[in-house]
């Protein structure tokens, strides 16, 4: 099958696919593309929605309630002949009713599956996937062979033909995958050519065997607003795009609509990449999960040690195992660093001290020869990073250079500068460039003695992100705040400063910073100028963060403006 349909799709988008020694092929930009735009959109060939959430979202657009007004106030509305499937409204039942929903939908008392259909596992959302997928091939074909004469198609749409091109081209590696996965591809081929709709496709098992290989190495998770993944899909133009441990480009979801955006401003002739795994990971875990699952060893900047972003996995370390932990409790006396961390936050991180001590104007740095225990290390690094990391990226950040006193008499009506000296006057000074920044914290923390508990290390994050989400969930807004701040920094070194992991984080942080606030009003305790000054940077780094991954149509957007508006006007009732 020749690409010209495809071709002419993505020159629309400004977009080229090239040949690349290293890579196979890359997908570069013809033209600058600017920071929050979006690169391209991706049609799904087929997806499948997890089995524990379907109950939530449409399970054909793949629309959460409440994502959007016109889902706000309409329940979902279950298949009244499955009851397992679950619609947005008749317009997407009818749809996938077209699309693939008559062949599966069986009444709910016949309750008869085949083995392979009936666990929630890889099996069954293989099978699924690939009876999708043959469904949609097969009638691409038949279609093409009833209508001979050349189609005259938009360039800048994503049509059919466009799909069936991307997904024809991509690799399905079944000489590189092992022999128990081939035969588990055979096994669902077999079971998905009996099935009664797919008995006349002009496909073979093989071909079911070849999609399978294609989706196993070309698959992405299907995730809402808030992250989390609610089903998986086959997005053959979005597979076009290579992977980078730090990428330029990053995935969203507009329902079952792959979107992909630039998250740093591209120059033409640049490849274009996103992340197939999450970028938090170690080096170890990311590179072993790269050539198992998509067959390549990745060398981007991130997996090398001549730059400063490649500094980072060496200050991670590797992630923990279980017998790591076991051995970790025997050497602590059965302590637990989640317990040892929570004895820090409750007796020795005084949040008040330490952000007086350490506040962009004074220059103070730790003792170096004492361990950097984790309060100092947060307290240290936030000063640096935040909010100069998105100053070096986005030059029309503004900054307030005073102390907020200059403009109390003014009315607020929305948070637009940042209350902290520009970083030419900040002490100690953080850095003109973003890597300079970055490579400035990295070389000053590991100047330190290590603690008890490494601050910087992978294991420490992994434990703090989980006590982060207890502390939110009981109500401790003080600690969950100390813990927001941690992750922060964290974050604010593994990802890019545009990244949606480091958006969806800034609000949680902004949101637990202000509860924090009420909290302290409500039990009598005096109010901190600290925690308005913190609420304040947070909302707007947030603000900054969401407006380029997430947009203004988001449901984030729509949170972090709630929330100024609700700072704003708490400020100016004290004036």
């Amino acid at each position: 099958m020749t690409c010209e349909s495809l071709d002419r799709y993505l020159a629309s988008y400004q977009l080229a696919l090239v040949e690349d020694k290293a890579k196979s092929r890359s997908v570069i930009a013809t033209a600058p593309l600017k920071r929050g735009s979006i690169i391209t959109t991706s049609q799904p060939l087929g997806t499948v929605a997890l089995k524990a959430s379907r109950h939530e979202f449409c399970n054909y657009c793949f629309r959460k309630l409440g994502t959007t007004s016109q889902y706000s106030a309409t329940p979902l509305q279950r298949c009244s002949r499955c009851k397992s499937a679950y619609f947005c409204d008749m317009a997407c039942f009818k749809n996938a009713w077209l699309s693939y929903h008559q062949f599966v939908c069986r009444p709910a008392a016949e309750g008869q599956h085949s083995p392979v259909e009936s666990d929630e596992d890889d099996s069954q959302l293989d099978l699924e996937m690939t009876e999708r997928v043959t469904l949609n091939v097969s009638r691409f074909i038949k279609r093409s062979a009833k209508t001979q004469e050349q189609q005259i198609e938009p360039n800048d749409e994503e049509t059919v033909q466009v799909t069936m091109e991307a997904f024809a081209s991509l690799m399905d590696h079944l000489d590189d995958h092992p022999r128990y996965m081939l035969d588990h591809y055979a096994t669902v081929a077999q079971t998905a050519k009996q099935k009664p709709y797919l008995c006349d496709t002009p496909l073979q098992e093989k071909d079911m065997v070849r999609f399978l290989g294609r989706f196993k190495c070309n698959n992405f998770a299907i995730y809402d607003e808030q992250l989390f993944t609610i089903g998986e899909g086959t997005y053959p133009v979005a597979s076009l795009f290579n992977h980078s441990c730090r990428p330029n480009a990053a995935v969203l979801f507009d329902g079952a609509l792959l979107v992909i955006k630039a998250i740093d401003n591209i120059e033409p002739d640049e490849e274009i990449t996103i992340a197939y795994v999450d970028i938090a990971h170690s080096r170890h875990y990311r590179q072993k999960t790269l050539q198992e699952k998509y067959f390549f060893k990745c060398v981007c900047e991130r997996c090398r040690d001549d730059n400063v972003v490649g500094r980072i996995d060496a200050m991670l370390g590797e992630e923990e195992s279980d017998w790591d932990r076991a051995e970790s409790l025997l050497n602590n006396g059965g302590t637990s660093d989640r317990e040892r961390i929570m004895d820090l936050l409750e007796n020795d991180w005084d949040l008040p001290a330490m952000t007086s001590t350490y506040n962009r104007r004074n220059g103070a740095v730790p003792d170096r020869s004492k361990p950097l225990a984790l309060p100092y290390y947060v307290h240290f690094l936030l000063p640096f990073l935040t909010p100069y990391l998105w100053a070096a990226s986005n030059p029309v950040i503004q900054f307030v250079g005073s102390s907020p006193s200059a403009s109390s008499s003014a009315t607020l009506k929305q948070l637009t500068e940042f209350d902290d000296p520009p970083a030419n006057a900040a002490l100690p000074y953080p850095g003109g460039s973003y890597r300079e920044i970055l490579e400035s914290a990295i070389d000053h923390v590991l100047t330190y003695p290590l603690a008890e508990i490494v601050p910087f290390r992978i294991t420490t994050l992994a434990t703090c992100t989980r006590l982060f989400f207890d502390t939110m969930m009981e109500g401790h807004w003080r600690n969950a705040t100390k813990l927001g701040m941690y992750i922060l920094v964290q974050y604010s070194i593994i990802y890019p400063p545009y990244h949606p992991m480091l958006a969806q984080h800034l609000l949680l942080l902004a949101k637990s910073a202000w509860n924090s606030i009420i909290q302290n009003e409500i039990q009598g305790r005096k109010l901190e100028t600290f925690q308005e000054r913190g609420v304040r940077r947070w909302i707007l780094l947030a603000k900054e963060a969401i407006l380029y991954t997430f947009g203004k149509q988001s449901a984030m957007w729509r949170e972090v403006i709630e929330l100024e508006w609700i700072f704003i006007r708490e400020q100016n009732l004290k004036k």
